[in-house]
C-alpha cells in the first residue's frame, strides 16, 4: 500500500510539474489536457483519475506556487531584529530566498507575474488570499522596526508591506528573465529596494 501511495504521489506531481510547464508557456486559454498528456506521454483517462479538468489542475498548480513561496518567505523570522543594519541584512537574506526559489524555477516566477493573471477568477481568489497573508508577514516585520525604533512611527504598515511584496515578486521577476550570470542583476535589485526602504522609512537620527 505504501508504494501504491508513493507512486501516485509521484504522478500527481509530474502532472502538476507539465501543468506549470505548459500554463506558462502557452497560456491558460490556449492549453489543454492533450498538452499535459502529451508531455508526460500518458493517456487522457490518466489525467482524469487525478484531476477533473484543466481549472482543477490549474487550481492545484496554484495551490503548490503559493505552497512552496510561502515556506520560503515564512522560513525567515519576521521578529528579532534590534539594529537598522539587521533590518538591512534580514531584507537582502529575505529578497535573495525569493531569488533563489524564482530562479530554481523560472516557470513560478512566470506564472506568478503574468499567467495567474489570465485564469479563472475561481482560481485567482487563491492567490490574492495567499498575497493577503504575504502582507501580513511583512507587516509584522515592518512594525517590528517600528517598535525598536529605526524605522518611522507614521509608516502605514499594512500599505507599506504589501508596496515591499510587489517589489520583490517584480524583482523576482526580473532576475529570473536576465541572462545568466544573474548575480549582478540580484544585486542590483536588491540593493535598490533596500535603499527605497531605508530611505524612505528610516527613523530620524
Amino acid at each position: 500500500m505504501p508504494e501504491e501511495v508513493d507512486l501516485v504521489t509521484k504522478r500527481r506531481a509530474e502532472i502538476l510539474h507539465a501543468a506549470l510547464k505548459i500554463i506558462s508557456e502557452k497560456g491558460y486559454q490556449d492549453f489543454g489536457i492533450a498538452d499535459i498528456a502529451a508531455d508526460l506521454g500518458i493517456g487522457h483517462g490518466t489525467f482524469y483519475r487525478y484531476f477533473k479538468n484543466k481549472q482543477d489542475v490549474a487550481s492545484a498548480v496554484l495551490e503548490e506556487v503559493i505552497r512552496r513561496i510561502t515556506q520560503v518567505v515564512f522560513d525567515i523570522p519576521a521578529v528579532g531584529i534590534d539594529t537598522l543594519e539587521q533590518y538591512r541584512e534580514r531584507n537582502a537574506l529575505i529578497g535573495n530566498a525569493l531569488f533563489n526559489f524564482m530562479e530554481e524555477d523560472p516557470y513560478m516566477a512566470k506564472w506568478i507575474s503574468y499567467e495567474a493573471l489570465s485564469l479563472p477568477v475561481e482560481v485567482t481568489d487563491g492567490m490574492q488570499a495567499a498575497f493577503e497573508l504575504f502582507a501580513t508577514y511583512t507587516e509584522a516585520y515592518i512594525k517590528n522596526g517600528v517598535e525598536k525604533g529605526f524605522l518611522r512611527k507614521d509608516i502605514r504598515t499594512l500599505e507599506t508591506a504589501k508596496a515591499v511584496n510587489a517589489m520583490l515578486f517584480e524583482a523576482a521577476k526580473h532576475v529570473c528573465r536576465a541572462p545568466e550570470p544573474r548575480e549582478d542583476v540580484m544585486k542590483a535589485w536588491s540593493e535598490t529596494i533596500i535603499g527605497i526602504m531605508l530611505d524612505g522609512l528610516a527613523a530620524s537620527s
